[in-house]
């Protein structure tokens, strides 16, 4: 790597790394705030009487099994049903008999530290802080998200960094949405529902997100029929056409599985929590996605400031006969562009550097047809720096980042650079960039459409990659939470 004084001060992402810790502290003390306001108020619970709709009943109706155990508050009505007011005393398991003259019915009854009272309802008073425990939780996830997404694009930092923040920030504010609106609006009324919302909270976000994804990987595989007719067959220009079937098999399994019917508890079980693990990592997935297509675009659009000491244009294929192909030419003139721009606004004139080997079938170097193309259009070759050994985008700017140290010397201040590179190809060169120490800003040059949606699924690809533990472990931490509540519904 290169020396970050001489090459290019980078950007310490050290800095929003840290700023997940207030995520894990939010987490953490919005748990701490539930189990207390649970121990604190949930030893007293409702428990409707559904099937003793009609009938008046008393507290002195209710029998507790053992005695002290629980004690008898009150009974209300939601309409016709009778509802018992239960209040914690005591821990341990029993039974609770209520005489409705005629009728009656027996359910089993458990006090548990705090104590707090747990019937086969699963509900309990003080059961929202939970949910707003969920929506706190996943609001600051978004928004220290947000925040580390906006402090790179400051920086200009474009890369999976920022992808990665991008697709959580959109994940968890959908998730934050969710539970805010269901708590604000008292949509839930017992605890069941919200261990429902809980449940269907990916649901969701992919029927909400799936119509986009989907207009994406048709673009994508239509461009990959583009590219390999006018390329020919790769692994990259058949990228699109794995994508569509991956999504499509992805959808058709969690819709299978949510209409799947088991006549075994642990069937019932296994099914849910499979689907709820699909169906999470669809949502996940397509989240990030679309923040890393936002951001590859965000990355082609935008134009660095001025001025600039050095513009590396990157090598792509020359022509039989030496010369550079229109897609070189198309980076090397956006460079030209670019600096003429920077002289006409008072600027000094940077110093190009021309980066590319040559090919196994390729007359020459790409370096030396750029800087030929250069000379030809006026360009003086003390402003020329060629880089005639790199055979892929990354050895482009770590031989480049060497180049740029030399000819810079041991000037106190860093570089200013600029690259020059398809507009498709901006944000991979980013991520290349950083690798090799340069706080380097793209220049897009412009190209055909269709290599546009192909390019967004390759950086989304890269992004899994690059960040496939982080991005795992986030997944199954949230995974978890819906399972917890699926199981604590199943209990019921």
């Amino acid at each position: 790597m290169a020396d970050r004084s001489k090459a290019g001060r980078g950007v310490d992402l050290a800095v929003p790394r840290r700023r997940f810790l207030l995520v894990a502290l939010a987490v953490v003390l919005s748990l701490l705030v539930s189990i207390h306001h649970i121990r604190s108020v949930g030893r007293v619970m409702s428990y409707r009487l559904d099937d003793l709709a009609g009938s008046q009943l008393t507290a002195q109706d209710v029998t507790v099994t053992p005695e002290g155990m629980v004690r008898v508050l009150d009974v209300t009505y939601d309409g016709d049903i009778p509802v018992l007011e239960l209040e914690g005393v005591n821990q341990g398991a029993g039974m609770i008999l209520v005489n409705a003259g005629d009728m009656g019915m027996m359910f089993e009854a458990e006090v548990k530290p705090g104590p707090v009272v747990v019937t086969d309802s699963v509900n309990f008073t003080g059961w929202e802080a939970v949910g707003w425990s969920l929506a706190a939780s996943f609001l600051v996830a978004a928004l220290v998200c947000l925040w580390n997404l906006v402090w790179l694009w400051r920086r200009s930092w474009y890369g999976y960094a920022m992808a990665a923040n991008a697709g959580l920030a959109l994940f968890c504010a959908f998730q934050a949405v969710v539970f805010l609106q269901v708590m604000i609006s008292g949509d839930a009324h017992e605890f069941y529902d919200l261990v429902m919302l809980i449940i269907s909270a990916s649901d969701r976000f992919v029927w909400l997100a799936l119509p986009v994804v989907a207009v994406c990987a048709l673009l994508v595989s239509a461009s990959n029929v583009v590219l390999i007719r006018r390329e020919g067959r790769s692994v990259t220009n058949l990228l699109g056409v794995a994508f569509g079937v991956a999504l499509a098999m992805a959808v058709l399994a969690w819709r299978a599985l949510a209409s799947l019917q088991f006549d075994t508890y642990a069937g019932t079980v296994a099914a849910v929590g499979i689907n709820s693990i699909v169906a999470t990592a669809i949502s996940f997935g397509m989240a990030l996605f679309l923040g890393t297509s936002a951001c590859a675009l965000a990355a082609a659009l935008h134009k660095p400031a001025m001025p600039r000491d050095f513009l590396i244009v990157l090598g792509c294929g020359l022509r039989a006969d030496g010369t550079p192909t229109p897609l070189l030419a198309g980076r090397v003139d956006t460079a030209r562009a670019y600096a003429r721009a920077q002289r006409d606004a008072g600027h000094a004139a940077p110093t190009f550097v021309t980066s590319g080997g040559k090919g196994d079938d390729e007359p020459c170097a790409e370096a030396e047809s750029m800087r030929r193309y250069l000379a030809q259009t006026g360009v003086d070759d003390a402003h020329i720096v060629v880089e005639d050994q790199s055979t892929n985008t990354r050895e482009n700017f770590s031989l480049s980042a060497k180049k740029i140290a030399a000819a810079w010397g041991d000037r106190p201040s860093a570089p200013r650079i600029a690259f020059s590179t398809t507009n498709y190809h901006v944000f991979r060169s980013y991520v290349f960039a950083h690798e090799a120490g340069l706080a380097a800003e793209g220049i897009a040059a412009p190209t055909k459409v269709y290599f546009w949606p192909n390019a967004f699924l390759r950086e989304f690809v890269g992004l899994l990659v690059a960040r496939f533990v982080p991005l795992l472990l986030a997944l199954l931490a949230i995974s978890s939470v819906y399972l917890a509540g699926e199981y604590i519904v199943l209990l019921g």
